[in-house]
Parts: structure tokens; C-alpha cells; sequence
């Protein structure tokens, strides 16, 4: 019997587009049309009305006959590094939940709430503790901690630390900004 699966219906004028835009994104001070239409192997009236179309819809600015990248490539962006990070903690989170066999959160504080990030969790663990729950409290300077004892064997320390560490560079990819 033949095969019945049949390429994907691709739309051209999007792949273009999309190549002029990583041809603009590989110039941080802008580049004319006649060269991105070389770079992007596009004749030159096409790449000027995909130009002209990715201008109009904000995704590229002309300045002086240059072309960058506008507020809503930069949007597209931002959307993409947030994804990430919340990725990675969540991979984070999993990895951790099964090192020390019990759920796992990440939460952040802000404007005097703690927002809840993330959590991994499954059926072989066991529930969260609650709030209230073998949880210590402490309020300092307008800041509230909430910890909750996992590991009290002493050979956990090398994990502890690691769990520290790890926690850490979460929160310095929280705390990045991407710029195009």
C-alpha cells in the first residue's frame, strides 16, 4: 500500500518574511533593503513589500533608509525568554521533587503577595505541607519567608547546598532582562 502522508502546505511569503527578519535581527545597528534582500536571496521589490509590511505592523522600524527591529519583534522576544526561564524552572523543580521525594514550589514576592511560579508534583509524593504545617513563618522589613524542613539527615548537606545554588541562578534568570 502507498503512503498516504503529504508535505506540510508551507506559506512562502511567511518564510520570507521570517528571513528577513533574522537578517535584520543579525544587524544591531540596521541594515539597508538592497542588503537584506542579498543576504535573504530575495529579489529586491519583494523583500521592499515585506519590508514595507513588517514596518506597517511594527515588527521592523525604518530609520534613514535602515531597517531594526520594532516594539513587536521585541514583544515576540521577550514572550520567547520568558518561556524559557519558566521552562527551566520548571525542569528545576521536577529534578528537585525527585531528589528529595517530595512536591516542590517556586514562588516569588511581590507587591506584598507571594505569587506562586511553579510547582511539580505527582502521584508518588505526597502532598504539599499546608501553609500551617510543620512551616515556619518569619516576618522581617515588610518580607515573609516560609520554610519547611524536607532533609534532617546530615549526609543531605551537598544536596542542600546544590538546591541552594540552583535556586539562586533561577532567580538571576528571573531577574534578566532580554534587549534586541
Amino acid at each position: 500500500m502507498a503512503s498516504t502522508t503529504t508535505a506540510p502546505t508551507l506559506i512562502g511569503s511567511v518564510q520570507r518574511a521570517l528571513r528577513l527578519l533574522e537578517a535584520v535581527g543579525a544587524h544591531a545597528d540596521g541594515a539597508p533593503a538592497k542588503q537584506l534582500a542579498r543576504e535573504t536571496g530575495l529579489p529586491l521589490a519583494t523583500a521592499y513589500h515585506l519590508l514595507r509590511t513588517l514596518t506597517h505592523e511594527g515588527y521592523l522600524v525604518r530609520d534613514k533608509g535602515l531597517f531594526t527591529l520594532g516594539e513587536a519583534a521585541r514583544r515576540l522576544a521577550a514572550a520567547g525568554s520568558l518561556q524559557n526561564r519558566r521552562s527551566k524552572i520548571e525542569d528545576s523543580l521536577a529534578r528537585w521533587r525527585d531528589v528529595i521525594g517530595a512536591p516542590v514550589c517556586f514562588a516569588v514576592y511581590r507587591d506584598g503577595e507571594i505569587e506562586l511560579v511553579a510547582v511539580s508534583d505527582h502521584l508518588a509524593t505526597t502532598a504539599a505541607p499546608a501553609r500551617g504545617d510543620r512551616a515556619e513563618h518569619r516576618q522581617a522589613e515588610g518580607t515573609m519567608a516560609i520554610s519547611v524542613p524536607l532533609m534532617r539527615d546530615a549526609g543531605a548537606a551537598p544536596e542542600l547546598e546544590r538546591l541552594r545554588s540552583e535556586i539562586g541562578e533561577l532567580l538571576r534568570l528571573l531577574a534578566v532582562s532580554i534587549s534586541i
